[in-house]
């Protein structure tokens, strides 16, 4: 790739840690910066027009990948197991168009690398629905953590599932039992990953193991993960300990600690991302952080479903690395990477004289955490000679607008204003992928409208779907008030 160059008014190099640097030419070539030069006295104040504020792209350090909004398809805001059990009936479509629009909203929102959990319609469908996503992938033009999914317990409900079997309609009732009737581990699941990353794997498309959670996979499940993950060097990325009820769950199966247990099989590593961790304790963290595990943080998700507020001042006292992400539910359903940040930096900036999470530690999270998710990198989040030329630009002109006395720091501003609609560029290894505002591969408003046209079509709801649905919510939710998730002797379909 020839050398370019690009001319930014004012250029956060290390966002949070140094000011910025104004009238600043930043040189890339083969996807890296080559140099950066500012102060450049032939440069005119507003250096093509407009007053932009640059820094390193925005990872996503976790997210589903929604092009069908959850609400879309009746998933209202509930507790995490109530709302999970509504989301059925889903629409069979094409996934790579899905992952497309996916991608660009995260793209107009300056995301430059997102990890995408794979929610499959068909496990035997998942080699091809991984080339449609990477195609999808390099069309848009992000870097994309590609997570396989495998569960293979636990398929309605935490514990022992037949005291659900009452209160569920006869369809339900069928899909339950037969799920109970199978007790053998996934190994299929696990064996296809290897094939899938000799197949699509790039710099840019990294395939990761993606076992939904230690409560939805069998205990020998995760030990062949733990295994695959050694012998092949790939990253797993997992959810855990994202509710109370799962607290409440793991407690009960594994009396000496879910961590202990996995620690035990192999399964900590610094190749292991965890998705929520809202409810780990102290000596956990410390743990995961002792094995140099990364945390996923998903505030607005965890906050839309009941699920608490995730401990970032332990992950902090801990030295636990972490990242922030979307989960597919940000705050304003909207995928607004900065507004969600905000939000995780007000909730978790305490109460003292001085930050709890001061800006330079936010970002470093942001960007360099969250990047160690998606390939086990820890050197991103600065713009600087031989770093990744992952760039987002937002008007600070417009952020800046009413101002009678000029901030004297960048951050304060984008902290307190920026939003997706400030994102004017975004360059991804040395690529455009958002230019004057508008995606470089392809229409996101045609996308969007080819889309919903399709899952219309597809969708063909019976009628006595939403009724069902509505209650199987019931059923899930009543029976964790009666507590029968805590009724299953420990141990139990494990192996």
């Amino acid at each position: 790739m020839s050398a370019r160059e690009l001319a930014f008014r004012r250029l956060l190099a290390t966002p949070g840690r140094e000011r910025a640097l104004r009238d600043a030419v930043v040189e890339v070539e083969d996807g890296r910066v080559r140099s950066v030069i500012s102060g450049v006295a032939a440069m005119d104040s507003t250096l093509g027009g407009e007053d932009l504020l640059v820094l390193p792209a925005m990872v996503n350090a976790h997210d589903h990948g929604y092009g069908l909004r959850p609400l879309a398809l009746g998933g209202a805001d509930d507790a995490l197991e109530c709302w999970i059990a509504s989301l059925t009936g889903r629409p069979t479509i094409d996934a790579g168009l899905e992952a497309a629009v996916a991608f660009g909203r995260m793209a107009h929102a300056g995301i430059g690398a997102t990890v995408h959990c794979h929610n499959s319609l068909a496990a035997d469908r998942l080699a091809d629905e991984a080339a449609e996503v990477a195609r999808a992938a390099a069309d848009i033009g992000i870097r994309v953590a590609f997570t396989c999914p495998v569960l293979d317990r636990n398929a309605f409900a935490y514990g022992d599932q037949r005291a659900m079997l009452p209160h569920l309609d006869p369809v339900d009732q069928k899909r339950l039992t037969t799920a109970l009737s199978r007790s053998d581990p996934a190994d299929h699941l696990v064996d296809q990953v290897e094939g899938i990353a000799a197949a699509f794997e790039s710099e840019r498309f990294r395939v990761q193991y993606g076992p939904i959670g230690p409560q939805w996979c069998l205990d020998a499940t995760l030990e062949r993960i733990a295994r695959a993950s050694a012998d092949h060097d790939r990253r797993i990325h997992m959810h855990l300990l994202e509710s109370p009820r799962q607290r409440e769950w793991l407690d009960f199966t594994y009396p000496r600690g879910i961590l202990r247990h996995l620690d035990d099989i192999g399964f900590l590593s610094p190749r292991l991302a965890v998705a929520h961790g809202v409810h780990l304790t102290e000596p956990e963290c410390e743990l995961l952080a002792k094995r140099g595990v990364t945390v996923a943080v998903n505030t607005s998700s965890n906050l839309r479903l009941r699920s608490g507020v995730a401990p970032v001042s332990r992950f902090v006292d801990a030295g636990l690395h972490f990242g922030f992400e979307l989960d597919g539910g940000a705050h304003d359903d909207d995928q607004d990477y900065f507004r969600d940040l905000r939000l995780a930096w007000r909730l978790h900036n305490g109460t003292g004289l001085e930050p709890a999470l001061p800006p330079a530690r936010l970002f470093e999270a942001a960007l360099r955490d969250g990047c160690r998710v998606i390939d086990g990198s820890e050197n991103y989040g600065t713009v600087r000679p031989g770093a990744r030329a992952d760039l987002v630009a937002l008007d600070y002109g417009e952020m800046s607008a009413d101002f009678l006395v000029e901030s004297d720091d960048e951050v304060d501003v984008l902290l307190t204003r920026a939003t997706s609609a400030h994102v004017r560029h975004l360059v991804v290894d040395g690529r455009d992928v958002v230019r004057d505002g508008s995606l470089t591969g392809g229409d996101l408003a045609d996308m969007e409208s080819e889309l919903m046209a399709r899952a219309r079509k597809a969708a063909l709801i019976p009628p006595d779907q939403p009724p069902r649905n509505r209650r199987r919510r019931e059923a899930v939710r009543r029976y964790y008030a009666e507590r029968h998730h805590l009724t299953e002797p420990p141990g139990r379909d494990t192996t």
